[in-house]
């Protein structure tokens, strides 16, 4: 009973520690805002700098859209900005036609100026499960824009040193994915945490966080293992379907 006082405030410190990096995680935010009018949608990127620090960012945002016929069409917008602090700013705005049997993906991606990581994400898709029936080579090449990005959600230092080795290990393999790829962090019971490697929204792979450097090591080894692994699957079921 004398180490309850102890116990709890040391458990404080720790959640204390996730809620602060989660912050830190949400300094710059990536909004696709829709707005729907008879048969057309228009767009826009929105991004928010919730810092007191004078930022130099590019961005990205794309969109596909696939018509009842099988048909893809894209367009694509991209630029670097500057933002103030604690300002709104609307990027860009794309108009489309869009009827009922139509499906629409957007990504909007924002990266740092200088480090070229990605900061900030956000997508909108409608109708999406028509893309399924049909890939064309215009989407291949459309997604080839994502090819090569990592999103950090890590939350503690361990979490950052797995991503600092994983980003420069990923950068400089040719065979990444198309698609971005999210390691993320959740706390746990204790003072560990679960990294989960993501791709598409599905975890291809996932760990226990530890700081020892080999063991983080071991885990880079097998998180480029499944990547691989997932990249190698998803082109063989895309390649049955295409015609």
């Amino acid at each position: 009973m004398k180490n309850f006082p102890s116990l709890t405030l040391c458990t404080f410190f720790i959640f204390f520690s996730f809620v602060v990096y989660g912050q830190e995680d949400k300094k710059v935010t990536a909004k696709i805002e829709s707005t729907t009018l008879e048969d057309q949608i228009k767009l826009k990127a929105v991004v928010t700098n919730n810092t007191a620090i004078y930022q130099e960012l590019n961005y990205l945002l794309i969109s596909i859209k696939k018509g009842n016929g099988g048909n893809l069409s894209n367009n694509k917008q991209n630029g670097k900005f500057s933002i103030n602090p604690n300002e709104v700013k609307v990027l860009s705005e794309i108009n489309v036609n869009l009827e009922k049997k139509d499906a629409l993906k957007a990504f909007l991606y924002i990266k740092d100026e200088e480090s070229q990581k990605l900061i900030a994400k956000d997508s909108l898709e409608l109708n999406s499960d028509l893309f399924k029936k049909k890939v064309a080579k215009i989407e291949e090449d459309v997604f080839f824009e994502l090819k090569g990005l990592t999103i950090d959600e890590t939350k503690s230092k361990v979490g950052k040193d797995f991503y600092d080795l994983f980003y420069i290990q990923y950068s400089q393999i040719p065979d990444k994915s198309n698609s971005a790829v999210t390691v993320s962090e959740l706390p746990v019971r204790g003072t560990s945490g679960q990294i989960n490697i993501e791709i598409e929204d599905k975890v291809v792979y996932s760990f226990m966080t530890n700081p020892s450097e080999d063991y983080l090591k071991e885990q880079l080894v097998a998180t480029l293992k499944y990547i691989k692994d997932f990249n190698a699957k998803k082109n063989l079921i895309k390649n049955e379907f295409i015609y």
